[in-house]
């Protein structure tokens, strides 16, 4: 009886033993190392004075591009914002500049009063039937939602009617029917309207107008509506939706990797913006950031996997591409902040003519490379560039004041000259006139001149002078 019991014992502390280690294989399986089990920390990028590194040669704009998103279509993002602080109507954050509202067929007889918060300012529009909110359809994905605060005085309307136009008012097709106030609104208070815009299609679209019909709406005992004198006002105006990351400019790419592994971890393409963040459990990384102000993207290998197969490069067709780059190492151990100051990967190339007379005749200049095409090598050393026939075509506009033209050189980051050379060919009433090569040696970061005649010269470099001023505009500082 005893060696049985003892028997039993055995079998039981074997199960026992077998229940352990099944429970523990589980609780391991639980956490997977790819599991969210390790820590991530917020490293913010700040940039600072955006617009002067992605438009140095164009005139500022006053108003705050939207931010955009890591990747198009994945959620709804602002893209167009008023809030009237600054006592105009005027955006303060667009997609696009040319986005506007216009009141009763172009009047501007509206004001400005306290808005909400009354810290604020809203815009008031007095006698307003009809109030149109339009912006460009250009970089817009998918709508998502028009929201506003608003109210009226008590001679003013108490509903409203939204309606949309995708043909600039040719048409309109409503999104609600009529809607009204509150009955028990008072004038101080606001009244939000919100309205899904996922119905709109943009699809060869330039515009997208929003209509506000105004209306007398349900009275009660309140005053009556007077059409001439009551008034409309509005507040903190916001428009979501998603943006076409394929046509945007004002461009961010970045590539982050482990400096461990080699790996890359983290990479995406991002518009314009004052902030964005990483994600980034602790470690050591590189980074390359890189921005460029056009809708045209950067030519990198759509697969990178470390940091000696990241390259950049940009077709010498785009005149004006401005490309800046900075690359880093940092350790992250919590939430952080970095002050990074970005290089110039280009140069800018110039051409003076001193031609006396005949220069206006000229309608266009086609320029070639003649040397191998710059390739940006953030963390490996420059490689052999590749041939690149694109023809630049210039549509030069000389006057008597201007007999100048200018081109940007994308180059990468240079430690000494390299040579650069151009065929021109010059076309005069539609006739080839001139073909010749000018040529010299420089860097990134330089402002190459050519100055001499453009319709003759016969020796060498076509009598063009060459000045080259390596002591160029400063370095541009972003906090990221």
């Amino acid at each position: 009886m005893k060696k049985r019991s003892l028997s039993t014992l055995g079998i039981f502390s074997c199960l026992f033993i077998l229940i352990l280690a099944v429970a523990s294989s589980c609780k391991k399986n639980a956490k997977l190392p790819d599991e969210s089990s390790e820590k991530m920390h917020a490293v913010t990028f700040k940039i600072k004075d955006f617009e002067t590194i992605v438009t140095p040669l164009k005139a500022q704009s006053s108003k705050v591009k939207s931010a955009s998103l890591t990747g198009s279509n994945v959620e709804n993002q602002l893209l167009y914002y008023w809030n009237f602080d600054n006592s105009n109507s005027d955006p303060v954050m667009a997609l696009e500049d040319a986005a506007k509202i216009d009141y009763n067929n172009g009047k501007t007889d509206y004001g400005f009063v306290a808005g909400w918060p009354t810290s604020g300012k809203g815009i008031s529009f007095k006698g307003g039937k009809e109030i149109l909110i339009k912006i460009p359809a250009s970089g817009i994905a998918t709508l998502g939602q028009l929201t506003f605060d608003a109210n009226s005085s008590g001679t003013g309307p108490r509903a409203l009617l939204l309606s949309y136009s995708t043909d600039q008012g040719t048409t309109f097709k409503s999104l609600t029917d009529t809607i009204h106030y509150p009955p028990n609104l008072a004038t101080s208070a606001k009244f939000v309207v919100e309205q899904s815009l996922a119905g709109i299609s943009l699809t060869s679209a330039t515009e997208c107008w929003l209509k506000i019909s105004l209306f007398a709406g349900n009275r009660g005992d309140g005053s009556n509506y007077n059409e001439s004198t009551g008034t409309f006002k509005m507040d903190n105006v916001k428009i979501m939706g998603t943006v076409d990351q394929s046509v945007l400019s004002d461009k961010l790419y970045y590539h982050i990797f482990d400096a461990h592994t080699k790996l890359l971890v983290k990479t995406g393409t991002l518009n314009a913006k004052e902030k964005f963040d990483i994600a980034l459990p602790n470690g050591t990384y590189y980074l390359s950031l890189l921005s460029k102000n056009s809708s045209a993207p950067l030519l990198i290998p759509t697969t990178v996997t470390d940091p000696g197969s990241l390259l950049v490069a940009n077709p010498f067709s785009e005149q004006s591409a401005v490309i800046f780059a900075v690359r880093d190492t940092f350790d992250v151990k919590a939430s952080m902040e970095r002050v990074l100051t970005m290089d110039r990967m280009y140069s800018e190339v110039k051409f003076e003519c001193t031609d006396a007379e005949g220069l206006d005749l000229i309608d266009s200049i086609h320029i070639r490379q003649q040397h191998k095409a710059f390739q940006y090598y953030p963390f490996a050393a420059m490689g052999e560039g590749q041939s690149d026939n694109t023809l630049l075509r210039i549509i030069p506009n000389f006057s008597t004041d201007t007999k100048t033209f200018v081109f940007n050189q994308f180059m990468g980051e240079l430690s000494e000259n390299k040579t650069v050379r151009y065929e021109l060919s010059v076309f005069r009433k539609g006739e080839l006139m001139r073909t010749f090569e000018v040529g010299s040696e420089i860097r990134n970061n330089i402002q190459l001149l050519f100055k001499g005649k453009l319709l003759d010269g016969v020796s060498e470099n076509q009598g063009f002078q060459i000045t080259k001023n390596e002591k160029w505009r400063d370095n541009v500082v972003i906090a990221y």
